[in-house]
């Protein structure tokens, strides 16, 4: 697997160049999808609207960020299940849960997806994803992005640009930094001010 090097352009918060704009219609048509008998369906009648591989995507984290609530109670239930299915029947889950759900949505759709692990500012073990797109990997937080005030996603976590993304996100496998140099386990200690 190779992983993609990043240019950092300091003005550019996204690991591609997209314009959020051009996204409105889906965006509006996946808020309003209301499919929850299986993942599979869902899948087929949010794509009705999407072409490319990034409207697929688009499509998806959309979705899941509008209609998949945080289970804070959740944290604490050893019994919580995180498979996709029950995910999309309760319309609630944690981190894990929400990046299970956008990795099967994604496998449905087509698109390679990988779900990773590790720490974050807000949690000491936290789960989001890679999708490969335009022969890249590009990084992104469901559980993050889904919406909250106003009813609008937090677009930052779509598409990020790794050296954005590890502010505050640190995986247990450093290649999913996405970066040319490696942070260390020094720099991150520093980045996240664990003690």
């Amino acid at each position: 697997m190779v992983i993609g090097e990043y240019p950092w352009v300091g003005c550019n918060k996204k690991s591609m160049p997209i314009d959020l704009t051009e996204f409105k219609e889906l965006d509006a048509y996946a808020q309003k999808v209301n499919v929850k008998d299986t993942v599979e369906n869902l899948v087929s009648v949010l794509l009705q609207k999407a072409h490319s591989d990034l409207e697929k995507v688009r499509a998806i984290w959309v979705w899941i960020c509008h209609h998949i609530e945080y289970d804070a109670e959740g944290c604490h239930n050893r019994e919580l299940s995180l498979k996709p299915a029950d995910v999309l029947r309760s319309g609630k889950t944690i981190c894990a849960g929400y990046a299970l759900l956008f990795a099967k949505m994604c496998s449905i759709a087509g698109i390679q997806c990988e779900y990773l692990v590790g720490r974050s500012k807000r949690m000491k073990k936290h789960a989001w994803n890679a999708v490969h797109l335009d022969g890249k990997w590009h990084l992104l937080d469901c559980t993050w992005g889904r919406c909250r005030d106003l009813g609008r996603c937090n677009d930052f976590y779509f598409l990020t640009h790794p050296a954005l993304f590890v502010e505050d996100h640190f995986p247990d496998d450093p290649k999913w930094l996405l970066l040319k140099q490696t942070v260390t386990c020094a720099a991150a200690a520093f980045i996240f001010k664990i003690k």
